[in-house]
C-alpha cells in the first residue's frame, strides 16, 4: 500500500470514527430534524461546488431518476432519521459497530435480487459471524445506552437494511452514477425535507447555535460527510478491494476508543466479543486476497 493511500485511509478512518462522537454530542443539545437538515444542506452545497468544479455532467434517464429517488428517500432521509433517532439512546460506539453489518445486508439483498451475485460459502460464513455478534450485542443491549436502548438498536438495524437496498437497486438497473452529483442532489433534497420537518415539529424548541454546536454540525457536514466520502470514492477507483474492505474494521475501533475516553461508554466482555464478531463479519464479506 502506497504512502498516499495509507495517509488517506488513516484520515478516513479517524474522521468516520469521530463522526459518531460528534453525532452523539450534537443530539444532546440540538433538535433531531434541525441537526440533520443543517448537516445535509451544508454537505449538499459543498458537493454541488465540487460537482460544478468538475467537467462531468449528468443527463437524467428514467432508470437514473429512479435510482436517485431511492437514494434520496431511503438512504439519506429515512436511514439517517432512524440513525439519528437511535443514537439518542444507544452508545455512539455501538452505532459504529452495528454499521459494520452494512456490507452483510447488501450481500444478503444481492443474493435475493441479483442472480449473478449469489452468496458464496465465504459470504455465508461472514454473515453468520456478523449475526452471532449482533445476538451477543442484543444480549447485553440494555447496558449499552440509556432509555429506549433495545428500540434504538432495532431502529439502527432497520436503518442499515434501508440503506442497503438502494445500493442493490443500483446494481439491478446497471446505470453509472456520478457520486458527487448523487450526493449533491440527495443530500440537498433530504436537507430541505428535514428542515420542513423541523419547522413543523420543532418550532417551539431551542436551536442552539453556540460555538460548540456549530463546530459539531460543520464537522459532521464537511470532514464527517464530504471528506470521508470523497476519500472513499477515490479509493474505490484506485485501491484493491481487499484494502478497501478494511473500512469495516478501523472506524468502529476509533469510535470505541473515543466513546470510552470522552463519553464513558464502556463495553462488557460479552459485548466486546459481539462487537469483534460484527466487525469481523463486515470485513470478511468484502475481503479478497490478491490471488483471488
Amino acid at each position: 500500500m502506497k504512502t498516499k493511500t495509507i495517509i488517506l485511509y488513516i484520515i478516513m478512518s479517524l474522521f468516520w470514527g469521530l463522526t459518531w462522537f460528534f453525532l452523539k454530542f450534537s443530539l444532546k443539545a440540538m433538535p433531531l430534524y434541525w441537526g440533520i437538515s443543517m448537516r445535509f444542506l451544508i454537505a449538499g452545497m459543498t458537493f454541488w461546488i465540487i460537482y460544478f468544479a468538475r467537467k462531468d455532467r449528468v443527463i437524467f434517464t428514467p432508470d437514473l431518476r429512479s435510482v436517485y429517488i431511492r437514494f434520496t428517500l431511503l438512504n439519506y432521509t429515512l436511514c439517517y432519521l432512524l440513525t439519528y433517532w437511535s443514537t439518542q439512546f444507544i452508545y455512539s460506539n455501538l452505532g459504529s459497530i452495528l454499521w459494520s453489518l452494512f456490507p452483510i445486508c447488501v450481500a444478503g439483498l444481492a443474493h435475493i435480487y441479483l442472480p449473478d451475485d449469489r452468496l458464496s460459502i465465504k459470504k455465508a460464513l461472514s454473515m453468520l459471524v456478523g449475526f452471532v455478534g449482533t445476538i451477543l450485542l442484543l444480549y447485553n443491549g440494555e447496558s449499552l445506552g440509556e432509555g429506549k436502548v433495545f428500540l434504538g438498536i432495532c431502529a439502527m438495524l432497520i436503518a442499515i437494511i434501508v440503506a442497503a437496498w438502494p445500493n442493490v437497486y443500483l446494481k439491478i438497473k446497471k446505470v453509472e452514477i456520478n457520486s458527487f452529483h448523487l450526493n449533491a442532489v440527495g443530500m440537498s433534497i433530504s436537507g430541505i425535507i428535514m428542515l420542513c420537518a423541523s419547522l413543523l415539529f420543532e418550532s417551539g424548541q431551542t436551536m442552539p447555535m453556540d460555538g460548540a454546536n456549530i463546530f459539531a454540525i460543520l464537522y459532521l457536514a464537511i470532514p464527517g460527510t464530504v471528506v470521508t466520502w470523497g476519500i472513499y470514492i477515490w479509493m474505490l477507483n484506485h485501491v484493491h478491494v481487499s484494502q478497501l474492505s478494511y473500512v469495516a474494521f478501523f472506524p468502529p475501533v476509533v469510535a470505541i476508543l473515543i466513546g470510552w475516553i470522552f463519553l464513558g461508554e464502556s463495553l462488557s466482555p460479552i459485548s466486546l466479543v459481539g462487537a469483534g464478531l460484527v466487525i469481523a463479519g463486515g470485513f470478511l464479506i468484502n475481503y479478497q486476497s490478491r490471488s483471488s
